[in-house]
């Protein structure tokens, strides 16, 4: 009888015991999960702080010589037609990095993705690796109101 007894709670209790681990595991897949999502939160948050900063300088500058009604200066008319030049260019970088940990390259790799450049080639050069970066050139155009836009392009045809 004792056997029976003990074989019967035996079998009820195995499965008491099964589904904790269960649950551990399903515990450790939703941390992983929320260390994935915190990470990818953190990344979109520093791009848009990075967006927001450009933004700001573009209606500082914008602001300066232009949202007070005020005439567009010499100085504005060079920044104007450089950063028009700029639009839709590219500038590139290349990084070599030999005999580095691969830890301190991702370090190095995120720094650079955080200033938005984006490899595009990577050549092995031996013990040597050489990434081939571009971004876009910065262009504070884009972020001036379409009619004022207008009213410099009108300005700077008069000239």
């Amino acid at each position: 009888m004792k056997k029976i007894l003990t074989a019967f709670l035996t079998l009820c209790l195995i499965p008491l015991y099964l589904y904790p681990a269960e649950e551990e595991k399903k515990e450790e897949d939703k941390s992983y999960l929320d260390r994935l999502k915190k990470i990818y939160d953190e990344k979109v948050e520093s791009g848009k702080k990075l967006y927001d900063e450009n933004v700001e300088s573009g209606k500082k500058l914008y602001e300066k010589n232009l949202g007070s009604g005020k005439d567009i200066s010499a100085q504005t008319k060079k920044w104007l037609m450089k950063d028009l030049e700029n639009m839709g260019d590219w500038e590139y970088k290349i990084a070599a990095f030999e005999g580095k940990a691969p830890e301190e390259m991702e370090k190095e790799l995120n720094q650079l993705g955080n200033e938005r450049w984006q490899c595009f080639w990577v050549d092995n050069a031996g013990k040597e690796k050489v990434f081939y970066f571009k971004r876009t050139k910065m262009s504070f155009i884009q972020k001036i109101p379409a009619a004022d836009l207008l009213r410099i392009i009108g300005f700077l045809n008069q000239e």
